[in-house]
């Protein structure tokens, strides 16, 4: 069973991030560091939502 570095993120908190990442004034990194995540993370995090839609 693979280790996960960061903690365990609801997805509804995952979506809301790439949600306001995506917003015409914000970027991922803001979003991030408001939310206390990585820009990476939030990425990640978009490219399996298009993954799943």
């Amino acid at each position: 069973m693979g280790k996960h570095r960061n903690p365990a993120y609801t997805e509804e908190f995952r979506k809301e991030a790439v949600r306001l990442s995506e917003l015409p004034n914000r970027t991922a990194a803001s979003v991030a560091k408001e939310l206390g995540v990585s820009a990476q993370q939030i990425a990640n995090w978009k490219r399996q939502f298009n993954r799943l839609s």
